[in-house]
């Protein structure tokens, strides 16, 4: 094991995250108390390096170790069994994880300049949305969800840039707690801030508290509203907006209606299908407010980027540390990963920097950059439309002018 690693790809990638570093956030005494072997910070290496690889069990992630020997350098590790990682996974508190996600969030909104707006003086936008791990019941009873399942829902607020897509709060639960009821965690009391969210979170309670507190949203209205309209302003058909009015929500007879107003706004998606806008936001057109509810979709896509490529369905362990744990440092791998591509200022789709990431790992970081920022070998233009006016000009040219020998001759032919 004499291969240098300190200048690798890898090395680069957890620069913001050393051991130093690691202690100084989680800070817990006697954190690797009786630990011999496999400590906390080596733990989480470990475990970040599995996500990046798509290990799905703790038996692959030995082996990869055992396997590997730039790892081994790495890590200062020669070989560990899947039980001790296990046993490992199982004791450390999620907690710990949690606070190395949220210092990494915040050393990454340092890094996020100004961009370019959505509209007008807004260049980022707050969405709040929720996904369901689903899991076997027998295996999971901690985390029941219904009569014949268990699940695990990650409630969770990104930043959305026209650039990047970066995680900003997040609480984990079993999968039983409503969205809406995460509300107060998940909304930044910021007056600057726009927050889109779907009709799960649906509490008209919940907003008057965000219209006293100034906090701008775009939602969508249920079905079965009860709406009073104060007033209406002319539709824009050309912008596919069809209704825009100033309404009460709720019933009085309920003591469900608001006491704020809120704006309703009626247009479709790009298959037409009707959407029902309802925000707080009157400074902006019913366009404008139409463009930026579509930015909701980013959240979605977030969620299925993290499942497709990070592992967070197949659960290491059975416990609820284990599941915890296991969620929170993918997020952190997501996040160091935003941080790089920051970092680098690489504008391109953040799968291709990791599929490069896999692939050169504990190669030289000049190595990595170079190839991250290599220009495609083949510029290929497309095939080309051939010019057959030109073609037979230029023949009759020829003849014109009694050039027509190499006419007869088969090694010529215009055409091929």
């Amino acid at each position: 094991m004499n291969k240098d690693t300190t200048k690798s790809t890898l090395n680069e990638l957890l620069k913001v995250l050393n051991e130093k570093t690691f202690l100084k956030i989680v800070n817990v005494s006697n954190l690797d108390y009786y630990v011999k072997k496999l400590s906390a910070y080596k733990f989480l290496q470990l475990f970040i390096i599995a996500q990046l690889n798509e290990k799905d069990s703790l038996k692959k992630l030995a082996k990869h170790l055992k396997e590997t020997e730039e790892l081994q350098t790495f890590v200062q590790m020669g070989t560990i069994s899947s039980s001790q990682l296990s046993r490992r996974q199982s004791c450390l508190t999620p907690g710990i994880f949690e606070k190395v996600f949220r210092h990494l969030v915040v050393a990454a909104q340092v890094k996020l300049k100004r961009r370019q707006p959505f509209v007008r003086d807004i260049d980022q936008l707050l969405v709040i949305d929720s996904s369901t791990m689903s899991m076997s019941l027998s295996q999971y009873p901690w985390a029941t969800f219904r009569k014949t399942k268990a699940g695990v829902r990650l409630h969770l607020r990104v930043v959305v840039t026209k650039d990047v897509t970066l995680p900003d709060q997040a609480v984990l639960l079993p999968a039983k707690h409503a969205d809406r009821t995460q509300m107060d965690t998940l909304v930044a009391f910021d007056s600057d801030a726009i927050h889109l969210f779907d009709r799960g979170y649906t509490d008209y309670k919940q907003y008057d508290k965000l219209c006293e507190k100034e906090v701008r949203f775009i939602t969508r209205l249920r079905k079965n509203a009860k709406i009073e309209v104060l007033n209406e302003q002319a539709p824009d058909v050309e912008n596919n907006i069809f209704s825009d009015q100033e309404v009460f929500l709720g019933d009085e007879q309920n003591r469900t209606k608001m006491s704020n107003s809120l704006r309703l706004i009626r247009t479709v998606d790009r298959e037409k299908n009707e959407i029902i806008i309802l925000t707080s936001c009157f400074d902006l057109s019913a366009k404008e407010i139409g463009d930026l509810y579509r930015y909701r979709w980013k959240i979605e896509t977030f969620f299925k980027w993290m499942k497709q490529h990070l592992r967070i369905k197949k659960f290491f362990g059975k416990s609820q540390n284990a599941v915890y744990t296991q969620i929170w440092i993918a997020l952190i791998t997501y996040c160091l990963q935003v941080l790089l591509k920051l970092e680098l200022n690489h504008d391109g789709p953040l799968l291709e920097m990791k599929e490069t990431l896999q692939n050169l790992l504990f190669k030289p970081f000049e190595t990595f950059v170079k190839a991250l920022f290599r220009p495609p070998t083949r510029q290929s233009k497309g095939r080309k439309k051939h010019d057959w006016d030109s073609e037979f000009q230029l023949i009759v040219k020829q003849f014109d002018e009694r050039e027509v020998e190499h006419l007869d001759n088969l090694t010529y032919d215009p055409i091929f």
